[in-house]
Order: structure tokens, then C-alpha cells, then sequence
């Protein structure tokens, strides 16, 4: 039975990593939330990358982030200045919600 769980494209540990991954953009987000209100200004920078990294973990959230990014472009410059000094890994999250990218179809 523990070999057919390996065929199939989402294993546990490739749910593990997910949850993983979710789970520190999640810690993050909330850290860069509390840091926004202390004189340095590493808030803003952290919360972008917990959001990114909650993207590249959950494909679903991705059209999500595009409208945010065309919504409202000062988001958008900033998780482009974050995702400048990111590993591989968000950079290629930043382009896959990069407003220009293929539209969702609620838009």
C-alpha cells in the first residue's frame, strides 16, 4: 500500500515541503507585520516574501497575488525590489504573478 502513495504526484514529502513552506511565508508575513510598526524598516520587505513563499507553495494563491499586484503598483514595485534579492525559487513566483502574466479568468 506504501507504494502506491509514491506514484502518484504529490507525495508526503512533497506535501511536507508545501506545508513547510506555507507554514514559514505564514510566520513571516505575521513577523514583518509586527516588525512594520518598529523604527527599521524590515516589515514591509518580510511580509512581501512571506507572501511570495505562500504562492510558491499553493499554486491557488497565485491569481490571487496578480490582481493584488495590479490592483495597486507600489505592491508590485516592492515584491519586484524583494524578489530582485530572492532565492530562484520566489523569483520565479514574482513572474508567475507578475500583472502582465496570463489573466485569470475573474478578471
Amino acid at each position: 500500500a506504501g507504494g502506491s502513495l509514491a506514484r502518484h504526484s504529490f507525495s508526503l514529502r512533497v506535501i511536507a515541503a508545501r506545508i513547510a513552506t506555507s507554514l514559514l511565508g505564514l510566520a513571516l508575513f505575521v513577523y514583518g507585520m509586527i516588525a512594520a510598526f518598529s523604527p527599521l524598516p524590515a516589515g514591509a520587505p518580510l511580509v512581501i516574501l512571506g507572501v511570495l513563499m505562500i504562492a510558491a507553495a499553493n499554486p491557488a494563491a497565485r491569481p490571487v497575488i496578480r490582481r493584488i499586484r495590479r490592483r495597486w503598483r507600489w505592491f508590485d514595485r516592492f515584491v519586484r525590489l524583494v524578489a530582485s534579492r530572492a532565492p530562484p525559487a520566489v523569483r520565479l513566483v514574482e513572474t508567475q504573478t507578475a500583472p502582465d502574466a496570463a489573466r485569470d479568468e475573474n478578471s
